[in-house]
């Protein structure tokens, strides 16, 4: 992420946090992270229950929004923009999958809360110019290789931060990273130099 797409993030975030009726802002924040809270919410869910019906991610996507709003917007005011937005999210995402096994009377084990949000390191400027292909190409990759993908290249995520938000062990991600590059490369072969040592954030 370059430092004007970071300052726009955390504009978009101080509109909501004001309250108001700003349906543009909404609309924004609906659009640019709903997706990745479906991928997110989907995958976490088929680690822990074996299975994520539609109508389940829904739930969950739409009660990390509503947590967002609940208290005065306390979660919105407590974002700090040294974090990407995404690891946030992702974090919020965690918890509203944690409560909705529980309602269910599954056994989950205590998990970070959204004050707990791991650093991640700045993103390079190159990113937002090759984000656009990028983001096209992986809609064709399967869920996992897609959340895996973006998170790295396109967030700008580590891999504890990438083990983190899908429930995988650090040292798991690497091997899974590779594989993914391996059938985006089977797919769109132009587009794998992106993903080069040095194309994305630092491990």
């Amino acid at each position: 992420m370059t430092e004007e797409s970071a300052r726009e993030e955390a504009l978009l975030v101080r509109r909501l946090a004001a309250g108001g009726d700003d349906a543009q802002a909404w609309k924004t924040f609906v659009d640019g992270y709903g997706p990745l809270l479906q991928g997110l919410a989907r995958r976490m869910l088929s680690r822990r229950a074996g299975q994520a019906a539609d109508a389940d991610v829904d739930e969950i996507v739409a009660e990390v929004f509503l947590a967002l709003l609940r208290h005065d917007r306390r979660l919105l005011e407590r974002y700090d923009p040294t974090y990407r937005l995404s690891t946030y999210l992702g974090v919020l995402c965690r918890t509203a999958v944690l409560r909705h096994l529980r309602r269910r009377g599954r056994d989950v084990r205590t998990l970070p809360v959204p004050d707990e949000v791991p650093e991640t390191r700045p993103s390079s400027p190159e990113r937002a110019e090759r984000a656009a292909g990028l983001r096209e190409a992986l809609l064709a990759l399967p869920d996992r290789d897609r959340l895996l993908l973006t998170l790295r290249f396109l967030e700008g995520l580590d891999y504890a931060s990438i083990g983190l938000l899908l429930d995988v062990r650090e040292g798991s991600v690497g091997p899974l990273l590779a594989r993914a590059k391996e059938r985006l490369a089977a797919r769109c072969p132009a587009l794998v130099e992106l993903l080069e040592p040095g194309a994305g954030a630092g491990a």
